[in-house]
């Protein structure tokens, strides 16, 4: 797959595109990165280091030319056989239109030509809409982080087993 090949068109919106990043994506992606109160410079390094260390786990959904989402896969080094998502992050006005699980299946999808079995995450206990959606693609609890990103900063975390379960 190279850089800006689409390989998976949601039907039910055809205006909505999953691809590969690529650089012209960066300002885009910058921008959902920080969000309204990150760092414009620590989102500007994430996300160009990112394309380069996980160039084949970076996707972004496309609406009309534009960037409204993203997501950042990573096989685990210290764990054959783990990823990790470290983002998926979906623009506000573009919310409820399954923008996250088109990501996400897409991601799920690019891990089977890794050696990843098992698909770990972590997310905010309060984040019921992205906890949902982990739950309703086979993702079950599987621990709890206290402080992991600092004071007050806990998190869960959640894995599932590859292939998914059809019964999801």
């Amino acid at each position: 797959m190279g850089a800006g090949r689409a390989f998976l068109k949601r039907p039910m919106d055809p205006d909505i595109t999953i691809r590969l990043f690529s650089p012209d994506d960066f300002s885009a992606v910058c921008e959902l990165e920080q969000g309204e109160k990150g760092s414009p410079y620590g989102a500007a390094v994430f996300v160009r280091q990112a394309s380069v260390i996980f160039c084949r786990t970076f996707l972004v959904a496309v609406c009309k030319g534009t960037v409204v989402g993203y997501t950042i896969g990573a096989a685990a080094q210290a764990a054959p056989g783990d990823g990790w998502v470290l983002r998926l992050r979906v623009a506000d006005r573009y919310h409820r239109r399954s923008i996250g699980t088109a990501l996400l299946t897409t991601l799920l999808t690019a891990f089977a030509f890794l050696p990843v079995r098992r698909v770990l995450l972590t997310v905010a206990p309060e984040n019921h809409p992205a906890r949902a959606l982990y739950h309703s693609m086979g993702f079950e609890e599987t621990g709890f982080l206290p402080g992991y990103f600092g004071k007050g900063e806990d998190r869960l975390v959640l894995s599932a087993a590859l292939p998914l379960r059809k019964d999801r």
